[in-house]
């Protein structure tokens, strides 16, 4: 079970769906209607059962649905992905009596009140006691989730994201015509859904200091969210450069080609897609020094940024590689090579497929004894 709206959960799913074991394993996926991901899915021959997100907001119906699910399809563990998904989906499992499996894809509360904290994180750690094994996407976040208590010693693993890199490559180069780039504009790109937590507004007003010595710069963002209007505004209000491509453009082609170089400021990250597939594409990576930067961006294939030192502070490393084409380049090819080395969709696959082995065995044995 996951959400669906875009995000690293989503693609997760859709990775493993496409590569696990078709011999081994029979995949059902559940979540809230989204035509877009009801769309991939069907290409890989799943179709989406879906939670009409009315329901959602009714705590007995959204979980008598998602337990009827888990029960029609005969499932021998559930993995969810996604805090309301993680919600219903170890609850029925726990009702049904199979095994559970979450992944974290970053552990977000610090928007939440005080009280909302700790609602929040006492809920996550009676679930953390339901689940067979909570699968964190970087060590960062699993340092995070033990000292929470959100997840347990034992019951725990790291399984790091993964990008295809064959799907990658196979698709076309953007064009930068086509996006209403000039030939000489120094390209800027962040891939990210507009949300408070990717802190859009603070690539903006470095973008705005690095254009007063480089009228020629532009800030390319690819993404959709409750965001996107005010990052927009301020852009304007700036006089930066900004570059929103329509989703057609974003999924189908490689928008990393017409970047130069690939800039992030999120404030807080499990392990990012979007950075890795840069670094796939062979661009130089400046991120804020955050964990699940810090577990994608080593010192050779790009820079990290202290949040605290701000819009300025990025701004200036941004103007270091635009100087130095050189060292963006060596940082690309370093990126690449460590996106294959580390961060293959291949190895995440494998790690989960032995999570799931994990699960259903443990169910195996205690139907046995």
């Amino acid at each position: 079970m996951t959400a669906t709206a875009p995000g690293g959960g989503p693609r997760q799913v859709l990775d493993v769906v496409r590569h696990l074991p078709a011999d081994e394993f029979r995949i059902a996926v559940a979540g809230p209607r989204d035509q877009r991901f009801a769309a991939d899915l069907r290409t890989l021959g799943v179709e989406l059962d879906e939670i009409g997100v009315d329901t959602l907001r009714v705590f007995p119906l959204t979980l008598r649905a998602v337990e009827r699910i888990v029960r029609d399809t005969r499932a021998d563990l559930v993995h969810t992905h996604g805090k309301g998904a993680g919600l219903y989906g170890r609850l029925a499992a726990w009702l049904v009596g199979v095994p559970a499996v979450h992944t974290f894809h970053g552990i977000h509360y610090e928007s939440y009140s005080r009280v909302g904290r700790r609602i929040y994180l006492a809920l996550e750690r009676w679930l953390a006691g339901q689940t067979h094994t909570v699968i964190n996407v970087s060590n960062a976040q699993q340092a995070e989730a033990l000292d929470l208590g959100v997840a347990r010693p034992g019951q725990s693993v790291v399984v790091v994201n993964g990008i295809d890199v064959g799907e990658l490559d196979a698709r076309p180069a953007s064009e930068r015509a086509r996006l209403g780039l000039k030939i000489d504009d120094q390209v800027v790109g962040c891939v990210a859904r507009f949300d408070p937590i990717k802190k859009h507004e603070v690539l903006v007003d470095a973008l705005a200091i690095v254009a007063k010595r480089r009228p020629n710069v532009v800030l390319l963002l690819a993404g959709e969210g409750p965001e996107k209007a005010r990052i927009e505004r301020r852009s304007a209000e700036l006089k930066v450069r900004v570059v929103v491509p329509d989703g057609e453009i974003a999924w189908t082609t490689n928008l990393y080609s017409s970047c130069d170089l690939y800039v992030t400021a999120s404030s807080k990250e499990g392990l990012p897609l979007a950075p890795l597939e840069a670094m796939a594409s062979e661009r130089a990576v400046i991120a804020t020094d955050v964990p699940g930067h810090r577990d994608v961006v080593a010192h050779d294939t790009g820079l990290l940024v202290s949040p605290e030192e701000g819009a300025p502070a990025l701004a200036a490393a941004i103007e270091s590689l635009l100087d130095d084409p050189e060292r963006r380049r060596r940082m690309g090819r370093a990126g690449r090579e460590r996106v294959l080395r580390d961060f293959t969709v291949q190895s995440m696959v494998a790690k989960t497929a032995e999570v799931y082995r994990a699960a259903a065995a443990s169910r195996e044995a205690s139907r046995r004894a």
